[in-house]
């Protein structure tokens, strides 16, 4: 990850509707991709993009105490903030009645917070605050933001999504004002800075036999939210109990989704996308000999938070039962860039991949838990804290899970904070 550091500069000249603040250390780190540098404090980040394609940096939220908290990050060498503008809006027609967009663009001159800053500043940080009145008057959970960045090469840049591409990277083009060139925004919506955790995977990687029934080979926990033109998914990595290593995937739905951005990489076939959101568990959560938070012991290993961003058209169908089809692809070789690995899905979601046990009896290789849950500790097996947890062969009970009878036999989040 890069570093951060905030400037404090004496020099700098500022307008009359300019704050600022630092983020709130304390929050979830969220919003990476392979694209964007880490700012540490924010729960979203999207991508600082000039001349359309050029990737100059990043651009982080944050909300605290109802106000918005946007910190830009340049990441180009040698390159300066000279002038910064920013506003929020629920569509084009309140910009429009604002004078902020016209038959000849939008006017980013006119925006709600602007700041301007001298050659000799050398500024590459800044973290402005849009107060909560302000928020406030859109009444909507979600809203755009508009960010753009005058910079000392003379160079244009405005936040929002992007992705690779062939020369550079490629801007979220469901997402631009009219008749303005590489002028983008993006959706922020409250819920992303306190998603809460909604579902938790866990496998057992062996594929046919030979597993010790502890699930924690691979546990992963995720939030969800659903907007109006964005599906907004997050993927904690928390723990690792496994010599495999793994990638962590998902398949969905092709209708309706205009683009993709936050994974390291899909593919897809006439119906579906499969979406890579880590490439190696291993490298991501390390650990002695592959093995991160299943034991009762300090330290933690840190967990490993990504966000993927799809844009929806008209098209899309939402499935809130089903959003998604989680999978990981295990590497016995224990290195996922050597050979070829096998898919192992989720039996609550997908119906598939079941092993068997000494005693005969069938058990699935990916389970769901729908909330934030406590995995087993290293060679536990799961039906000593969670006696309800049964075979496919006997019907594998339905909602198995809750406070475990034992809670010492679990990991205990207290050890990570």
């Amino acid at each position: 990850m890069l570093s951060f550091l905030f400037l404090l500069l004496a020099s700098q000249s500022c307008t009359k509707k300019e704050t600022e603040a630092k983020p709130d250390e304390n929050q979830t780190l969220g919003g990476i991709s392979k694209i964007t540098g880490s700012i540490p404090g924010s729960c979203k980040q999207v991508c600082l993009v000039a001349n359309q394609n050029k990737y100059v940096g990043a651009v982080g939220l944050v909300m605290r105490n109802g106000d918005l908290l946007v910190t830009y990050k340049l990441t180009t060498p040698n390159v300066f903030l000279t002038e910064v503008y920013l506003d929020i809006f629920t569509n084009m027609a309140q910009l429009q009645a604002a004078g902020k967009l016209g038959s000849a663009g939008v006017v980013p001159t006119k925006f709600e917070v602007s700041k301007t800053w001298t050659a000799a500043d050398r500024a590459t940080t800044y973290t402005a605050t849009i107060p909560k009145a302000y928020v406030d008057q859109l009444s909507s959970d979600c809203y755009f933001v508009a960010t753009h960045a005058v910079l000392s090469n003379g160079e244009k840049a405005w936040g929002g999504l992007c992705t690779d591409a062939g020369e550079g990277v490629a801007q979220d083009v469901a997402k631009q004002f009219a008749n303005s060139a590489g002028a983008g925004y993006f959706e922020f919506c409250k819920t992303d800075c306190a998603p809460g955790i909604v579902y938790t995977y866990a496998w057992e990687d062996r594929q046919a036999n030979g597993n010790d029934s502890d699930y924690n080979d691979l546990v992963v926990q995720s939030t969800i939210a659903k907007s109006a033109t964005e599906l907004k998914v997050n993927f904690t990595l928390v723990a690792r109990g496994a010599t495999f290593d793994h990638k962590v995937r998902f398949r969905i739905p092709k209708t309706g989704i205009a683009g993709i951005f936050g994974s390291t990489s899909y593919t897809q076939d006439a119906n579906f996308y499969y979406v890579t959101v880590f490439e190696s568990t291993k490298a991501a959560l390390p650990g002695p000999g592959g093995f991160a938070n299943t034991t009762s012991q300090p330290p933690c290993v840190p967990f490993v938070r990504r966000e993927v961003v799809m844009t929806l058209n008209n098209a899309f169908s939402y499935n809130s039962a089903k959003p998604f089809e989680p999978y990981i692809t295990v590497f016995n070789s224990g290195n996922a860039t050597a050979g070829t690995g096998y898919d192992l899905y989720i039996h609550e979601v997908s119906n598939r991949d079941t092993w068997t046990a000494a005693n005969g009896k069938s058990y699935p290789n990916g389970i769901l838990i729908p909330l934030d849950w406590r995995w087993p500790l290293e060679g536990v097996n799961i039906t000593g804290p969670y006696p309800r947890f049964t075979s496919i062969t006997d019907g594998f009970t339905p909602n198995w899970a809750g406070a475990p009878v034992d809670p010492s036999k679990t990991f205990d989040k207290a050890i990570c904070q």
